[in-house]
């Protein structure tokens, strides 16, 4: 039976070969089994079922391995519930991924694609380290001391990413790098591994700072507007800023908003924060994770007004304009937390040709921008948590520190 049973596997973590060239996916089989030679489908973090499938490629399983501590040992085939090091499907995976299988030419078409489209696969979920501090927050920029191996720092830097689960790499608007850890010993350790494991090449670091987020404390003192390229499509938005304690469940993912309906979402909103109905009915992404966003997106226009058909051909547009406003934020280009952004007008024009993607993206990202400096904004730090435990004799020596 488990010969028939789709092969489903998933990738927790990467694991550098000696050279630091290639890596090896560690994951464990769900379902299915796997042998080397066996092409897949490697899906990112970022796939989603029918809307975002960018984020997906195939590859082919090189070699399947048996981890034993120090040593692992090569086999011909894998079945469910072990865990495996997959050689040679590295090139497309950041952090973690779902592999699925099976993906024959001739078989794949006729009889997995029919049932695909009747049971889509979805990913599991990204990894989370709450213990951790959650997110990283230690920054720091890099340049090589030989201009020249730019590039080797790059690929270098890429590699690094997919080694350590808490890292993120960056490059600003200015063209810098930037490298995101959770702290100095954590990022001693990757600075390490850049310069003799991954990359082989010296670096010049600047001195550590913290990631902010930027935040608004005000609802914006007018509606801001910005027209498209074309002159054929305006927007306007305003900013507020979240209710108490809001942010900290979306970032937690309590609030599905892709998989509750309408009125479910409705009725959390109404029940835990007081908004009225039509309020809690139209909120329509977060932002700058789709699910798990500290942003929100509303529908805040009348069907009076604005011709809500067009608005909807245009959402997926706004959205991205939204998502990327969320990423990079006016002050100094960090994410926002904690802001609710309302589209409160729309003029669009007539054609889809004059209302496309490259229009509305930029346009909707400068209204929220605007929109978020106009509501008195403010820069949040982070805060360091640090767990003490000692014996009960000496806690009235370290209270003071």
């Amino acid at each position: 039976k488990a010969q028939t049973q789709k092969l489903i596997i998933h990738v927790t973590k990467l694991y550098s070969s000696s050279d630091g060239n290639s890596f090896d996916a560690f994951g464990r089989i769900y379902s299915g089994t796997c042998q080397p030679g066996q092409r897949v489908r490697v899906l990112g973090e970022g796939y989603v079922p029918d809307e975002d499938d960018e984020d997906m490629a195939v590859a082919t399983i090189e070699a399947v391995a048996i981890p034993r501590g120090r040593s692992r040992t090569q086999v011909t085939l894998a079945t469910a519930g072990n865990w495996v090091l997959l050689s040679g499907i590295d090139a497309t995976i950041s952090k973690t991924a779902t592999i699925v299988g099976k993906v024959n030419d001739t078989e794949w078409v006729n009889h997995d694609q029919e049932e695909e489209e009747e049971h889509p696969v979805h990913i599991f979920s990204p990894l989370k380290f709450p213990f951790a501090g959650g997110e990283s927050t230690m920054k720091i920029a890099l340049e090589p001391l030989n201009p020249a191996e730019l590039p080797k720092m790059v690929e270098g830097l890429r590699r690094v990413s997919k080694s350590y689960p808490m890292v993120k790499t960056r490059v600003e608007e200015s063209g810098e790098h930037v490298l995101f850890g959770t702290g100095e010993l954590y990022m001693d350790c990757v600075l390490h591994d850049l310069r003799h494991v991954h990359a082989d090449v010296e670096v010049k670091v600047a001195d550590p700072s913290v990631a902010l987020r930027e935040t608004v404390i005000d609802t914006s003192s007018l509606k801001c507007f910005a027209e498209t390229a074309n002159k054929r499509n305006k927007l306007t938005f305003i900013a507020e800023p979240l209710d108490e304690g809001l942010a900290e469940k979306l970032e937690q993912g309590k609030v599905k908003i892709q998989q509750w309906d309408k009125r479910k979402t409705g009725r959390f909103f109404q029940s835990q924060y007081g908004w009225d109905l039509l309020s809690s009915r139209s909120v329509w992404a977060f932002g700058d994770s789709p699910t798990c966003g500290t942003n929100i997106l509303m529908d805040d226009t009348l069907p009076s007004e604005v011709d809500k058909s067009l608005l909807d051909s245009c959402r997926s547009s706004i959205v991205q304009g939204f998502q990327w406003a969320s990423r990079e934020g006016p002050l100094c280009e960090e994410n926002v937390r904690g802001t609710k952004i309302k589209i409160l007008e729309a003029t669009l024009a007539d054609k889809a040709i004059y209302r496309g993607g490259g229009q509305l993206i930029p346009t909707a990202r400068r209204t929220v921008h605007s929109s978020i400096l106009t509501a008195t904004p403010r820069l949040m730090e982070p805060i360091y948590k640090l767990q003490i435990q000692c014996p009960g004799e000496i806690v009235e020596s370290i209270q003071p520190v």
